[in-house]
């Protein structure tokens, strides 16, 4: 199963998703990590470290999927 982080830069906040989400769009375009974006991992571990990796203040779980 994949993860999916979604950076909010404007709003300080990271926030992680599984794959099957409601909230993840279906065509995610292009994502740059400065501006922010959706961006895809292999596995839980991988996203939660780069979730960490983020440097923003607010880090969450998605309120929807639960991962």
């Amino acid at each position: 199963m994949n993860y999916w982080i979604h950076v909010k830069h404007a709003l300080d906040q990271a926030m992680l998703h599984r794959e099957r989400c409601l909230e993840i769009p279906s065509m995610t375009g292009r994502a740059d990590f400065w501006e922010g974006g959706w961006f895809e991992y292999p596995n839980r571990e991988t996203a939660l470290e780069e979730l960490e990796n983020t440097g923003l203040s607010r880090l969450v779980h998605c309120p929807i999927c639960k991962p």
